[in-house]
């Protein structure tokens, strides 16, 4: 098994859980679980072609379930030598005498699971191109971003942030079932917010690129979608308050769309936090739309051969036709409902349990282009940005109410810019009022890899002056 990273001493990570199992079943225990993780990140932040901020972390650890009795021990440790690991050991024992004993309580079985396994290549989660950059070219690539932008229009007059960060993971389960299975990871990530100025107008407008190599950004694409965003806006006015159509953005489209994607997740649902508790087989949707989770789509940047617990990933159709036809679980909560897991364990670190949570969740696009959608519009609203979205938003209740800016549409064409103002809705009827979705499907990191193609959403009310 090749490994990214070893000690000192020379021991891979996979010897560290090899060593940490065989001592545990030196201990009176059910079952045991042993997850490894490593990983190193690198973050930069420029400020007029200067590196203002520029850092590296490198993390590797253990963390430990041991099962008691129908009792869960954990406890984790970040410091890999022998006196560490074995307290780590025996802190995750003792709590397994202490802890709540539950009937749930026990490793994933194949039979329980919902997904088949060897459903994604782990080649593509891993880029060899990630490592012909050196910290010096990355640098680089960001100056090169800041002066495209620069040079898009003459009314930026500055960035206002400029981060680049990568990450190059590695993850590890082994656990008392037999099941020993690894994967690594590379990721690189881009953001730019423009600042442009016209008369005594002032406009921010942002982009990003996400990859698994800084080597794929398309810089120019950065570099015009944030300055585009910027400069539409200048001079753009309040509006009368009133109840229109609004056109959603992908970006802003999916932003709503995680909210979505939070309460579908059945912790969430077991607790009485969502509002679609009870509602599987329900019609949510007015229209025939499909939303999916995917963990081994083959561009998906959340995209894992597994989950945080050991389990295969794979397809989920949450909704079809519009109609909720399941929530996502992952091995306790799929026990709870008595259910299969989905393969949606995620686990943040290897200092955390494995919760519930979302791999790449998305909205099945059509084959109507934005274009269409914006030329059947009279009257409405392009939303290009929103502000205040997880203040502005309750997720039990589903009211909704976020600012917004955009562009003023009027028989079919761009008219004028708007900003300052609320949008006002709540959840089920935002999607009962989703009229089309179109065909530009784009995706954006956001607890998970969501993606949403532009929607014509009808009859929501604005609020401005």
């Amino acid at each position: 098994m090749e490994e990214i990273v070893k000690k000192k001493n020379g021991k891979s990570l996979a010897q560290f859980c090899n060593d940490a199992s065989l001592k545990i079943k030196k201990l009176k225990v059910d079952e045991f679980e042993i997850y490894g993780a490593s990983s190193t990140h690198n973050e930069l932040e420029l400020f007029n072609e200067q590196i203002d901020n520029l850092s590296f972390a490198e993390t590797k650890g253990l963390g430990i379930r041991i099962f008691k009795d129908k009792r869960v021990g954990y406890s984790y440790t970040s410091i890999l030598d022998e006196y560490n690991i074995d307290k780590c050991i025996d802190r995750a024992f003792s709590n397994s005498k202490i802890t709540f004993q539950e009937e749930f309580n026990y490793l994933p079985l194949e039979r329980e699971f919902k997904n088949s396994k060897g459903t994604i290549d782990k080649k593509i989660l891993f880029s060899e191109d990630f490592f012909n950059f050196d910290i010096k070219q990355k640098i680089q690539l960001a100056r090169e971003l800041e002066i495209l932008a620069k040079k898009k229009d003459k009314r930026v007059t500055g960035i206002n942030n400029l981060i680049y960060n990568d990450s190059l993971d590695e993850v590890m389960i082994l656990n008392s079932t037999g099941f020993f299975d690894s994967y690594r990871t590379t990721s690189a990530f881009i953001y730019l917010s423009v600042i442009s100025k016209e008369k005594d107008d002032t406009s921010t407008g942002d982009f990003f690129g996400y990859n698994r190599s800084p080597g794929e950004f398309n810089l120019e694409e950065i570099a015009a979608n944030a300055v585009n965003r910027s400069v539409w806006i200048l001079g753009g006015k309040k509006i009368k308050s009133q109840v229109v159509d609004i056109v959603l953005d992908p970006f802003v489209a999916a932003q709503l769309l995680g909210i979505i994607a939070g309460i579908v997740t059945a912790d969430t649902v077991q607790k009485g936090k969502s509002l679609l508790k009870d509602r599987i087989g329900d019609k949510i949707f007015k229209g025939d739309f499909d939303i999916i989770d995917d963990g081994t789509l083959s561009y998906g940047l959340a995209s894992k051969p597994f989950d945080g617990e050991g389990v295969p990933k794979g397809k989920t159709v949450i909704f079809e036709n519009g109609i909720l036809k399941t929530y996502l679980y992952n091995t306790y909560t799929a026990r709870k409902d008595k259910k299969f897991s989905t393969g949606n364990a995620v686990r943040s670190s290897y200092k955390s349990t494995p919760e519930v949570g979302v791999s790449n969740f998305y909205l099945k696009p059509s084959k109507t282009s934005l274009e269409k959608i914006i030329k059947s519009v009279d009257k409405g609203f392009y939303v290009i940005d929103i502000i205040g979205l997880h203040s502005g938003t309750n997720p039990i209740s589903g009211q909704i109410s976020v600012g917004a800016k955009g562009l003023w549409i009027d028989k079919g064409s761009f008219l004028k810019p708007v900003k300052e103002v609320t949008i006002a809705t709540d959840l089920l009827s935002f999607c009962k009022s989703i009229d089309k979705i179109g065909d530009d499907l784009r995706f954006m990191p956001s607890g998970g890899y969501i993606g949403s193609p532009s929607m014509l959403v009808k009859d929501i009310a604005l609020s401005g002056k």
